[in-house]
């Protein structure tokens, strides 16, 4: 059985993830970022890209709430709809991604202790030891932000 091609992503404080191989669009390794005031703590900024302003999200800081210095950025793809003309974001990485072949036989459940994973991934994959969430960028880039209550 043939593999499909998958983006190992290392956004930092053990936190890594993938994403498909056709959904990883470009590096930024010396990015220029713009702080957006009153943006949630895990996505305070934009890059510029290609015309856009993408929104850089930071999933350690999502995961952990601890904010760290952007190394590099991903630009991301993925599309609301099927047939509809895909969306652009990026996310903040540690260290550049790596491409794998994945197959079927490599799938598994997220671990117990994957709080937060389970908002934003679709599905999980085991590759040389370690189990990997795979983000579902639609999911990701449109869910509200869980907020902490207050007390």
């Amino acid at each position: 059985m043939s593999g499909m091609n998958a983006w190992i992503l290392d956004f930092g404080m053990n936190y890594k993830a993938a994403v498909g191989g056709r959904e990883l669009f470009h590096l930024i390794d010396v990015p220029v970022t713009f702080d957006v005031p009153h943006a949630p703590w895990y996505c305070r900024k934009v890059v510029s890209w290609q015309g856009r302003l993408l929104p850089v999200m930071d999933i350690a800081a999502r995961l952990s709430r601890l904010e760290q210095e952007i190394k590099f950025i991903a630009v991301v793809g993925y599309q609301n709809n099927r047939g509809e003309q895909p969306e652009y974001a990026a996310l903040q990485l540690d260290a550049p991604p790596r491409q794998v072949s994945v197959t079927d036989d490599q799938a598994c459940d997220l671990p117990e202790n994957s709080s937060g994973w389970e908002q934003i991934s679709i599905a999980c994959f085991e590759y040389q030891g370690e189990v990997f969430p795979v983000l579902g960028l639609n999911k990701l880039f449109n869910a509200k932000p869980v907020l902490a209550s207050v007390q």
